[in-house]
């Protein structure tokens, strides 16, 4: 859908002020700001009906995406961060804005693989599906939804006990990588969801004994990796989404949101579990280490 044109006029009235800046002020040759208008322009095709102005970082990784799925080369990819580094320096100085969503973005290097995310809308959609009172259907939509609020891998989520969770602080433990633990806060209508589940658990999907794990499946076991998978894929076809997805994208899903309402880089790092910091910066670039309260304040459905 073409963007309004009250929006296309405002949106090429910045890209004019800008390359008039980079001629007069910056003193570039008109080759290199012609560059610079190719790359605006480029990226405003892919912002579609969005303003410049209010573009976010989930926009820049989403653009990434899509460029290296059109197999732009990593070169060109950076090559066109800078241009938009300098497009938002430039709304920073005529304070137009005053953080720019390029800022927060690591930028890839040669090899880099970069993560598959949904977007808002996408995950509304994809929690919003009914499960039409089917048991299984509301436990996968559970299964869903922790992993979005929480950031867990497959392995952890399949490896979470029913005394992992604390409904009372509204926490979950995660057993992580090298037998090692972290915590991470689950939002009350979650918990809310959670406690609702056991009794069904109990009822349906117990058989003789109880593994305690907080998933199972009809036999009484454990999950596998193998039914999350191809769960999650036919969950998001029911929704409508046609991206390549897997539990993964769940993970990059939380991270991607958190770092987009402007949580720091190692509270993103502590909630995913990642050893090295390096290992977190494929989102973004930024320090604090305000924890909890981070994720209270940022997570979309942290209410």
């Amino acid at each position: 859908m073409p963007p309004p044109l009250w929006k296309s006029a405002v949106n090429n009235k910045h890209i004019s002020r800008f390359c008039t800046y980079l001629t007069h002020e910056q003193g570039l040759a008109q080759n290199s700001v012609l560059a610079y208008r190719q790359d605006a322009e480029d990226w405003l095709a892919f912002l579609g009906d969005k303003e410049l102005l209010s573009a976010t970082v989930e926009d820049i990784i989403g653009y990434m995406i899509a460029k290296r799925a059109e197999n732009v080369s990593i070169e060109t990819v950076l090559r066109r961060l800078s241009g938009l580094g300098q497009l938002y320096d430039y709304f920073i100085k005529e304070k137009l804005i005053t953080k720019s969503p390029v800022e927060y973005v690591s930028k890839p290097q040669k090899g880099d693989k970069l993560p598959h995310f949904l977007n808002y809308d996408e995950v509304d959609r994809l929690l919003a599906l009914p499960d039409r009172g089917d048991d299984s259907a509301y436990r996968d939509s559970l299964i869903i939804e922790t992993l979005y609020a929480s950031g867990m891998r497959v392995s952890e989520i399949l490896s979470v006990r029913i005394v992992d969770i604390d409904f009372k602080r509204g926490l979950v433990r995660v057993h992580g990588k090298g037998s090692k633990e972290r915590y991470s806060p689950l939002y009350q209508s979650l918990c809310d969801k959670l406690r609702a589940w056991l009794p069904i658990r109990q009822s349906v999907f117990v058989q003789k004994s109880d593994p305690s794990w907080l998933f199972l499946n009809r036999r009484g076991g454990q999950l596998s990796r193998q039914y999350l998978w191809s769960m999650i894929k036919k969950r998001c076809n029911d929704a409508g989404i046609e991206k390549d997805i897997s539990p993964h994208t769940l993970r990059h899903s939380f991270a991607t949101h958190l770092l987009s309402g402007g949580a720091d880089l190692r509270t993103i790092q502590i909630f995913l579990g990642h050893e090295s910091i390096g290992t977190t910066e494929i989102y973004t670039h930024v320090t604090d280490d305000n924890k909890r309260e981070t994720l209270a304040k940022f997570h979309p459905r942290f209410k």
